[in-house]
């Protein structure tokens, strides 16, 4: 039987994989004399060495409809790192009235430890790298926000000094160890001015927060030059600010003031989380480190230049003499090896579950906005997504639709899109559908660590493909 080009790529490819894990002796010579040259399908695996530097993310999009992230954490790798959370201040309801001659008693924020959910491959809610410090003591505090947070504030740097008042609005210290909810007092300032709202303004949230704006939360860092700390990660949608007031009825006569209890919500529909990081130093473009850090967040990360990729891909081609117009790649995949700490928990509470490439690209073609996305071969969960693999001490990540395009597309045609962090990532699952989605992890912190070109165990590029004949 001939083979020719005309039988689908895809079952030579899974023929090939097949022969490759059968342990029977093939006698690949047999009928070979009956197949023309001209028909000849050359199926090859070749690797290659990737050139990873270490590079910051810019600008990263930490607009969350589900964790706000509060803490601090200090490391001798990193530096300090400080996390808040913003949101406008908005009525859980619409049909709010506060009725005659309110006057505020009490105001208070109750907000709840996120739980982990069965439907993400986010791992915790409370971070911290040394099991000493699940329950250490933070103080928090909650500043009111000079301005409302509008649809242009959508990344970890987007809440200013300059956006906040520097006196807190907490009326008492604000003490937290972890693990259940926090409840925190604030100024009765805060109440006696949202009573002053027009029935307009409770009647259409967009005109409520232009007046009132919104609270800002962060913690205080650990103390003097203290390694350790923790990053709590709440639940926005449980985050509830409760107001007491008393009114003068009016449905009947001579009736005693009475109070009532009303309630506002944290962000009408997300938070905005804020980091503020040492690490920017740590960047590097030595492609010959034996080690890379890998922190998550906006912080350093194991970075591509899509130019060097090309490069090494096109040399490739010319040594091998191929036309890269006839390469069809069947599978291509990136290994990122690390070495095991002597203390195995630090697997657990240092490193990400998944890290995966992205990239950074606009939003949508009619915008300039900017968020880092993993890359499209992530779009079947049957591909390796970069899972952290704690017997051989790697990630293996799909590579193969961006492979195929840095083959076939000029130089030119590789822009800034094509530049690759190696980022931390979480798997989603829509409780409804049972849909998944893969999305940069925004509000985790991680303090992990993969082999660089340097190393013995270097991080490489494997392509499974075929050159077609003419």
């Amino acid at each position: 039987m001939q083979i020719k080009k005309g039988f689908k790529i895809s079952f030579l490819f899974t023929l090939l994989i097949f022969a490759a894990q059968s342990c029977i002796t093939t006698d690949k010579t047999v009928g070979e004399k009956y197949v023309p040259e001209d028909q000849y399908l050359k199926i090859a695996l070749d690797s290659f060495a990737l050139p990873l530097k270490i590079k910051s993310a810019d600008s990263v999009q930490t607009a969350s409809t589900a964790y706000m992230a509060i803490g601090s954490i200090r490391t001798e790798e990193f530096g300090l790192a400080k996390f808040g959370s913003a949101a406008n201040i908005c009525p859980s309801s619409t049909a709010l009235d506060f009725g005659e001659d309110p006057q505020i008693v009490s105001i208070y924020m109750l907000a709840p430890l996120a739980e982990v959910s069965s439907y993400s491959t986010m791992e915790r809610t409370s971070i911290y790298f040394d099991q000493s410090q699940s329950n250490i003591v933070q103080n928090f505090h909650v500043y009111r926000l000079n301005r409302y947070i509008d649809s242009s504030m959508l990344f970890h740097n987007s809440i200013k000094e300059s956006d906040y008042s520097p006196v807190p609005l907490n009326m008492n210290e604000v003490v937290y160890a972890g693990g259940d909810s926090i409840k925190i007092y604030l100024d009765n300032s805060l109440g006696a001015e949202l009573l002053t709202a027009t029935d307009e303004e409770l009647d259409t949230i967009s005109r409520f927060v232009k007046r009132f704006g919104g609270l800002y939360i962060t913690s205080d860092e650990p103390i003097g030059s203290d390694i350790g700390g923790r990053l709590n990660l709440f639940s926005r949608s449980a985050t509830v600010i409760y107001m007491k007031y008393n009114f003068k009825p009016t449905w009947d006569e001579n009736l005693e003031r009475k109070d009532t209890l009303v309630s506002f919500v944290f962000g009408d529909s997300y938070c905005i989380n804020t980091i503020s990081l040492s690490s920017k130093g740590k960047e590097s473009n030595n492609t010959s480190l034996k080690e890379l850090p890998v922190e998550g967040s906006a912080g350093v990360n194991p970075y591509i230049d899509a130019q060097e990729l090309k490069s090494i891909i096109d040399n490739w081609i010319a040594e091998k003499g191929y036309d890269p117009s006839k390469i069809v790649v069947g599978k291509a995949t990136l290994t990122f090896p690390f070495e095991f700490p002597e203390d195995f928990s630090e697997i657990d509470n240092k490193y990400p579950p998944y890290l995966f490439p992205v990239q950074r690209r606009n939003i949508n073609d009619t915008t300039f906005i900017k968020y880092y996305y993993p890359f499209s071969d992530n779009s079947s969960t049957d591909n390796p997504l970069g899972e952290i693999n704690r017997s051989t001490g790697n990630y293996i990540c799909d590579f193969t639709s961006t492979v195929q395009q840095l083959i076939a597309n000029d130089a030119s045609e590789i822009d800034d899109t094509y530049n690759i962090w190696l980022y931390p990532i979480v798997q989603e699952t829509d409780a409804t559908y049972g849909t998944k989605s893969i999305v940069i992890d925004q509000v985790s912190y991680f303090n992990g660590k993969i082999n660089g070109p340097g190393a013995e165990r270097y991080p490489m590029m494997t392509i499974l493909y075929t050159v077609l004949n003419d």
